[in-house]
């Protein structure tokens, strides 16, 4: 994307802002209240806009606008922008997920969403498989069940699965063993699992993964894996591996290649 800008001043009202290309700003009254105390003019940065078919699209600095509107006695006024030329509404986002230097730092979720609104291959197909093999991903950044918080961990897996049908398999494996409780969807256990499934491709059934994987809680398998002195991520697959022999036959148990 070569981007070029002009700086300028816009009026407020002249400023969409995308709610699908956006982070819900009403969701940061924390941050909001906190520099409406500690307000310093020098420091407000300039808004940037994508000025795209003739509308002008927010795609950094609604909260300074909200800030900004609430010191005018909420009334809209003159900002000074950044305005950019030359975009789609994909490239404006993408702009927006790899924007430095915000107010706060735009995290995974945020990204995550914005991408899965404009249609990102990757991020779609990982949204969907999630969804359709009984998880989902934690967009209000709640802890309950069936939804995964881990969310950067989980697209890392995604993309080195490599394969729609593996990753579909994944989730299947621990939702089938734990049944969306919200520890088995911490980061230790996603990557345990997922180490396991990689290494033994084609050599475990995931049925017996599964009944295997429910009679062992995941909370065990952490605490069992902290003890191993091995570092990253192999701790924990061991602990899969040997829930997996559990009560085999010899012949069925699969050797340690971790």
């Amino acid at each position: 994307m070569n981007l070029s800008f002009e700086n300028r001043e816009l009026n407020t009202k002249q400023i969409i802002v995308d709610e699908m290309g956006q982070r819900d700003v009403e969701q940061r009254k924390a941050q909001f209240h906190k520099i409406m105390r500690t307000f310093n003019p020098l420091l407000v940065n300039d808004v940037k806009v994508a000025l795209i078919d003739g509308k002008y699209y927010c795609v950094d600095g609604q909260m300074t606008m909200k800030v900004l509107k609430a010191r005018n006695k909420g009334k809209d006024l003159c900002v000074k922008c950044k305005v950019y030329t030359g975009l789609t509404l994909m490239d404006a986002a993408e702009m927006f997920v790899n924007q430095n230097g915000t107010v706060s730092r735009v995290d995974f979720v945020d990204k995550l969403r914005v991408l899965n609104n404009y249609g990102d291959r990757d991020a779609v197909d990982f949204v969907r498989v999630t969804e359709s093999n009984g998880l989902e991903i934690a967009w209000k950044k709640t802890r309950s069940r069936n939804a995964i918080q881990a969310v950067s961990t989980a697209f890392r897996i995604f993309k080195e699965f490599n394969s729609l049908d593996d990753y579909g398999m994944f989730i299947r494996v621990i939702k089938g063993a734990w049944g969306g409780e919200p520890v088995s969807l911490r980061s230790e256990i996603l990557n345990g699992v997922a180490l396991f499934m990689k290494t033994y491709k084609g050599k475990f059934k995931e049925s017996i993964l599964i009944e295997k994987l429910r009679a062992k809680l995941p909370m065990d398998i952490i605490r069992d894996a902290q003890a191993d002195r091995s570092s990253g991520n192999r701790k924990y697959a061991v602990q899969v591996l040997l829930a997996y022999n559990v009560r085999l036959r010899e012949e069925n148990r699969l050797p340690n290649q971790l």
